[in-house]
């Protein structure tokens, strides 16, 4: 099957010497990646065994935001 995809020529050009600098061409890099990114195994990534010992180690209020937060931490940083 062939698909027209419409895409920004910037990024096509990068995927191109991605694809080419790893041997492959930039039809399999998109189907590749198409494939990790919609299989059920993407949809419910399995957590390295360290991670899940760390899971829920960390209790952060109901309310909060961490957009919020970060937004707040990003202009902090950029301000010194």
């Amino acid at each position: 099957m062939s698909t027209s995809l419409t895409l920004d020529s910037q990024v096509v050009e990068q995927a191109q010497a991605y694809a080419q600098a790893t041997g492959r061409s930039l039809d399999e890099l998109v189907e590749t990646m198409l494939r990790a990114n919609t299989s059920p195994a993407a949809v419910t990534p399995t957590l390295s065994p360290a991670v899940q010992e760390l899971f829920g180690s960390l209790k952060v209020p109901d309310d909060f935001d961490y957009k919020e937060s970060l937004t707040e931490a990003l202009l902090e940083r950029s301000s010194k």
